[in-house]
Order: C-alpha cells, then sequence, then structure tokens
C-alpha cells in the first residue's frame, strides 16, 4: 500500500509542491477541465487556496486565462489534462504568443515510464508547444517543480510577456521528492534561480541624444503606438510625450484605449481599417515614433510603401522584433516604462499649428461611416450607442470578424486594458471566454463580449461557466447571419460566389424562401439558464441596453439582429497602400479586386 499524504506528517508530493509554488507566485485562481493525468493536481487546489474555474472546453480555460491577464496585468494561468487536453490548449497559446500575453499553462501528461510509448492520451506536448512559447518543459523530477514554476512565471512576465507551459506526468504529481538515500527532501519554495533572462532597462544616455536630436528636427511628427504601451504601463507617460512635443497619436488594435479617445492629439486606430486620418498621418509625417509595435502586415499592407519618406524612432522591448519588418532609422531596444519619462523629460515644445490643422480637416472629412437605417439595426449603429451608454468605460472583449473590426472603430475605450482582441491571430470564439477571465480578474467592471454570430457559436457552451459561477458577463451578438468578413472579402474579390460563408437555417430556407435568424441564441442561453433576449428594430434598442446593463453581477445576452450586408470601411487592400484606401463600395473597381484577391 502507498504512504499516503496523511500518513507523512509535513510531507509534501508533488502536486502539492506545485499547489504551494503557484501560490508563492501569488496565484488564488486558475482556469481549467480536470481528466486523468490531472486529477492529482485538483485535488490539491482548495486545500492550497487556489480556486479553479472550470470551464467547458480547454480552449475556454486558455483564452479566459488571457482574459484574466490582458484585463488585470497579473499572469493568467490554465490547467489541462494529457493529449486532447493538452492539445486543445495550443490555439490559445498561439494566440497569446502572438499577442505577448502573460499565460502560464499546466498539463498533465502519462506516467513517465509510458512517456514515448503512445500510451493512452499521451502526446508531445512540450514539441508541440515549443514554437509558439516563449519556454515549454517537461518536469522529470519531483524535485524540479519549485525551480520550474518560478521560471515560467518570471519567463511569462518578464520584458516582453508571453506563455509558457509545464508538463507533469502523473507519477511525477504523486511522488515525494526524495534524495539518493531515498530520504524526503522537501525543496525551497518559493525557489531561488537564476533570472531567465536579462532585464532591459531604459535609453542609454547616446541613444537618448540621438532620439531627441532626431525629435527635435521634425515638423510633422507622429506616435504610432501599440500593445508595448499597455504592456509596460506606460499610457500616462505616453499621454505626456504626446502634450510635450503636441504629436499626434495614432494606436494599434492592440493599443486600442491607451489614448483618450476625445484628445485633440487622438487619431484612433490604423491599419486595414482604420481611419483615414490616422493612416494618412504616419504615412505623410517626417518622423514616427514607433512604440511597443511590430509593424504587423494589418498595419503597414505593403512594407515598402508603409512610411516610405519618413523617419523612424522604433522603441520596443523585444530586441528580435527591431529592424525584423521594417527597417527604421533608429532602432531602440528599451523599456518604455522608463524610455517614455526619459523622452518627455528632454521634449520640447514645437509650433505644430498648420500640421495639426490639416489632420483636423482629415478627421472632420473623413469620419467612419455610421449608418443608421430607419428599419433595421446597423451593426456600426448598434456598437456606437453601446460605447455611449456604457462611456466607453466598460471592458470590452470581442470575437473575430466584421463586428471585431466595427468594435475598433466605433467602441471608445477609455481604459488602458479595457479592449480585449484576439489581434494577430485572429482566433473566432475569443471572445466570450476571455471575457469570462477579465471578469473575474476584475469583479466590480462592467465587462461585455461584443461578439458575431459566427464567432460566438464556436465557444457559445461557456455561458454554462458564466451560469455555474455567476460571472456576470454581458453578451452583445452583432447577428447578421453570415460570417460576414468572409462574406465581403467573397463579394469583393470572388464576384460574389459565397461559398459556405452563410449562417442562415438552410431547411427554413427551403422551406419558406427566406432565411430566419439561426442558430437562436436566446434559446441557447435559456437552455443555459442564462437571460436573453432579442431586438431587431433601432426602436428598441436603447431599452434592451438599459435591461443589459441593469445588473452588472448577472450573465445577460442580447441578440442584435443588424442589418446583414453591411461592408466594413475603409478598406486597405491586404498588400496595398493607405493610397488606395478604400471608402465604400464605389471605390471597389476590378483592379482593385485583383491585386485584393492576390494578396489576402
Amino acid at each position: 500500500m502507498s504512504t499516503s499524504f496523511s500518513q507523512r506528517a509535513g510531507a509534501a508530493r508533488g502536486a502539492e509542491l506545485l499547489a504551494q509554488a503557484l501560490k508563492a507566485e501569488g496565484v488564488d485562481l486558475l482556469f481549467g477541465y480536470p481528466g486523468g493525468a490531472n486529477l492529482e493536481i485538483f485535488d490539491v487546489l482548495a486545500g492550497a487556496g487556489i480556486r479553479c474555474v472550470r470551464t467547458e472546453h480547454e480552449q475556454g480555460a486558455v483564452h479566459a486565462a488571457q482574459g484574466y491577464a490582458r484585463a488585470s496585468g497579473r499572469i493568467g494561468v490554465c490547467l489541462a489534462t494529457s493529449g486532447p487536453g493538452a492539445t486543445n490548449l495550443v490555439t490559445g497559446l498561439a494566440d497569446a504568443n502572438s499577442d505577448s500575453t502573460p499565460v502560464v499553462a499546466i498539463t498533465g501528461n502519462v506516467p513517465t515510464p509510458l512517456l514515448g510509448k503512445n500510451a493512452f492520451q499521451e502526446v508531445d506536448i512540450v514539441s508541440i508547444t515549443r514554437p509558439i512559447t516563449k519556454k515549454s518543459t517537461l518536469v522529470r523530477r519531483v524535485s524540479e517543480i519549485p525551480e520550474v514554476v518560478r521560471e515560467a512565471f518570471a519567463l511569462a512576465g518578464g520584458n516582453r510577456p508571453g506563455p509558457v507551459l509545464i508538463d507533469i506526468p502523473k507519477d511525477i504529481q504523486q511522488h515525494y521528492p526524495k534524495d539518493a538515500a531515498g530520504n524526503y527532501t522537501p525543496p525551497p519554495i518559493p525557489a531561488v534561480i537564476e533570472p531567465p533572462e536579462p532585464a532591459i532597462g531604459g535609453l542609454a544616455e547616446t541613444q537618448l541624444k540621438e532620439a531627441c536630436r532626431l525629435i527635435g528636427e521634425a515638423r510633422r511628427p507622429v506616435i504610432y503606438a501599440g500593445g508595448g504601451i499597455v504592456a509596460a504601463g506606460a499610457g500616462p507617460a505616453l499621454q505626456q510625450l504626446a502634450e510635450a512635443l503636441a504629436c499626434p497619436v495614432a494606436t494599434t488594435v492592440m493599443g486600442h484605449g491607451i489614448f483618450p479617445p476625445d484628445h485633440p492629439l487622438a487619431l484612433g486606430c490604423l491599419g486595414m481599417h482604420g481611419a483615414k486620418v490616422a493612416n494618412v498621418t504616419v504615412n505623410e509625417a517626417d518622423l514616427v515614433l514607433a512604440l511597443g509595435v511590430r509593424f504587423d502586415d494589418r498595419v503597414t499592407g505593403r512594407v515598402d510603401a508603409f512610411i516610405a519618406e519618413g523617419r523612424i524612432i522604433h522603441i520596443d522591448i523585444d530586441r528580435g522584433e527591431l529592424n525584423k519588418n521594417k527597417t527604421v532609422t533608429l532602432p531602440l531596444c528599451a523599456d518604455l516604462a522608463q524610455a517614455l519619462p526619459q523622452l518627455v523629460a528632454c521634449a520640447e515644445a514645437t509650433d505644430r499649428e498648420d500640421w495639426l490643422g490639416y489632420l483636423d480637416g482629415l478627421r472632420k472629412d473623413f469620419p467612419y461611416p455610421l449608418p443608421r437605417h430607419d428599419d433595421c439595426i446597423s451593426p456600426q449603429y448598434a456598437i456606437a450607442r453601446l460605447s455611449e451608454l456604457t462611456g466607453g468605460d466598460a471592458i470590452v472583449s470581442l470575437g473575430v470578424g466584421q463586428h471585431q473590426m466595427w468594435a475598433m472603430q466605433h467602441y471608445r475605450s477609455r481604459r488602458p486594458r479595457g479592449f480585449l482582441s484576439s489581434s494577430g491571430f485572429g482566433t473566432m470564439g475569443y471572445g466570450l471566454p476571455a471575457a469570462i477571465g477579465a471578469k473575474v480578474a476584475c469583479p466590480d467592471a462592467l465587462v461585455i463580449d461584443i461578439d458575431g454570430d459566427g464567432s460566438l457559436n464556436m465557444t457559445v457552451h461557456e455561458l454554462a461557466t458564466c451560469r455555474r459561477y455567476g460571472i456576470g458577463v454581458k453578451v452583445v451578438v452583432i447577428n447578421n447571419q453570415w460570417l460576414g468578413m468572409v462574406r465581403q472579402w467573397q463579394d469583393m474579390i470572388y464576384d460574389g460566389h459565397r461559398a459556405e460563408s452563410g449562417l442562415a437555417d438552410p431547411m427554413a430556407v427551403k422551406a419558406a424562401g427566406e432565411a430566419d435568424i439561426y442558430p437562436d441564441f436566446p434559446t441557447i442561453a435559456a437552455g443555459y439558464r442564462v437571460r436573453a433576449e432579442r431586438v431587431s428594430h433601432p426602436g428598441e434598442l436603447d431599452a434592451a441596453f438599459e435591461r443589459l446593463l441593469a445588473d452588472p453581477s448577472e450573465p445577460y445576452l442580447l441578440d442584435v439582429i443588424v442589418a446583414a450586408e453591411e461592408n466594413v470601411y475603409p478598406m486597405i487592400p491586404a498588400g496595398g497602400s493607405y493610397r488606395e484606401m478604400i471608402m465604400g463600395p464605389e471605390d471597389m473597381d476590378e483592379e482593385a479586386r485583383e491585386r485584393q484577391g492576390s494578396s489576402i
């Protein structure tokens, strides 16, 4: 008979060492799903004072950990079993890697003697996830657990944040640490380790001097700010720098909310569906201060045409991003939390009246389209009203698709950690579980998942998690009965051949000659005992929003039936430049269709 923990006073087996090590890192909550290879861990969490929010799918657990991390700035933790449990985390880990989200994923695995023997639910998750994590580690000795955990948290939250995976075979969870003679030898918790990566500081004196010289020579500067500002907590310093230089600010989707949307220097988001004023400004500036960005292709379009003539100062904590996608004038590896105050200290005010006046004219002449219809709800209007009613103060999570871009355009977020979007990886189904994680992290905040019908349908089962734990997430479905962005591309590029992009009930179409609303989200929500309703007329919208927002602690779903064939504008064709921006369907000529189709 094996010796139980209760028979070894003061002794701790591997699963308990893990729980103690997590507690030492400040973890009091994680997201997970139990299975045969991680039951030892689940068995000890409560005793260590760690709460588990059990999601309905492991992908929901990792997205919830992402939402927790993005909303709070703390490291999100998720837990899965071996085999399919572990592989169900892969999409979320790739997403976290793309968007630099600090997540520690813990997986169970088959016992050590069975590794490599194709045992039941065995998978080499370490090898699978190595390219999409900062580090993936297989624990081979019980005594390693505290060191592996400490290193994982140091890596996940250090410098450029990202995901880390720890894989623990079941026998390692069950055994006790022993020395060579077989005696119980508890390792120290927290472990003392060498820093896994050197800390990045501010700008060196020579770097600061050169940056200030380039800034001083600029007459048409602009700041291009991204998620690195959010991760560094450098939003206030960004505003100080912009005001000190009288310099306009354009943000990426990852930087949405980092700069006040009603500030006179705010340009909004740039990129494929960004504001015309933001795209023109960045491309016509004589100096671009690129802060915490990675020159993503959805921002740059054709990279050789992006900022073709202006100088570029690129500051990022990840040296690997410098000169990777775009060759710049002055690449600087630095911590933005330290570098921005240095720049503020040496900033000198310059007359920008002509430059700012030109941009103000563009802002007024080319606003985002905001159609309003008498007989149906436009998706842009629905999101704009939600923004007005919440004052832009909610934490908003998003699925992926047209609604994501409309939210970028019309939800005027005022929270630096209030706009949670799967930006780099574009993961449909991200919105609801990310909102769950955000609400758990920030229970007093209003948290809204603005989702599309296609995207929500991938993870709608997580309404059960909301119900089970009383997590008051609000879900607003922008329901157009299409995979909207796919349908838009098909209309623009493939001569309207809408292959497999419709979501309406095909049997209802055949029977009645027209589409009905399918799937029936209010009925699905009712099945999970979550309150829900549907609106389809503009006159119903405000009252429905009031009911949605009435009780912040109650999960609630509002299915908003919107105009079915609205498109997202403006739009820069993939691989195009800002000069080819499509402001509406009248701009989409045959040449633009061919160019878009060849580079999408």
